[in-house]
């Protein structure tokens, strides 16, 4: 009984935990939560679980509490944050719904930062990336994420292929909805990238 308690407090109390701050907000960003709902301003708290909607000029930049992690949101934006500070996991999360993202994750002891999109699964410690999930622009009738190395190592897992690889220093790859990883050489050649995604179609 005693253990359900603990169990059932810990639960309620981690639906209002405070996990991050809003640094920077630009244009209209909301965010829909269990604590709060409606506009976000410079300053707010962010909550446990919040889902934060940036419209067509809206962005903004967030940093987490309890760990050296900061976040740059940009417009058409979606995406849900949570803390695992109490579970045996022990890393944050990071749900991109839809949109661009820039995360920079220093590394916290040891422990991961993890980002997920629809179809897609990133671990990273002490690395700085970028990460933009999208639906039909490059794969008619596909959804895709791009994610792109700029300083450290991402460990990808597409989760509808169980596909895993590694993204190094500068690495682009491309992570299709049908379970591929495509590789681009982002800062060389921009005609190689279109190529290289039209021979996939």
């Amino acid at each position: 009984m005693i253990i359900f308690f603990v169990f059932s407090f810990a639960i309620a109390f981690a639906k209002i935990e405070i996990i991050a701050l809003c640094l920077d907000v630009n244009g209209p960003v909301m965010r829909k939560g269990s604590v709060r709902s409606g506009l976000i301003r410079r300053g707010d708290y962010i909550y446990h679980g919040d889902k934060i909607i940036t419209g067509q000029i809206g962005s903004a930049s967030f940093i987490m509490i309890y760990e050296d992690t900061s976040i740059r949101v940009y417009n058409n934006s979606v995406f849900r944050l949570v803390s695992e500070r109490y579970s045996l996991l022990n890393h944050s999360e990071l749900a991109l719904f839809e949109g661009k993202v820039i995360i920079e994750a220093d590394d916290n002891l040891g422990y991961s930062f993890i980002l997920n999109t629809p179809s897609t699964k990133a671990t990273v410690s002490g690395t700085n990336f970028l990460v933009e999930y999208q639906e039909d622009l490059l794969f008619k009738g596909a959804d895709y994420s791009i994610f792109t190395a700029l300083e450290g190592v991402i460990e990808l897992e597409n989760l509808n292929s169980n596909l895993s690889m590694y993204l190094l220093n500068g690495e682009t790859v491309v992570s299709t909805d049908s379970g591929r990883f495509l590789r681009l050489d982002t800062f060389r050649d921009p005609q190689g990238i279109v190529n290289s995604l039209l021979q996939f179609r």
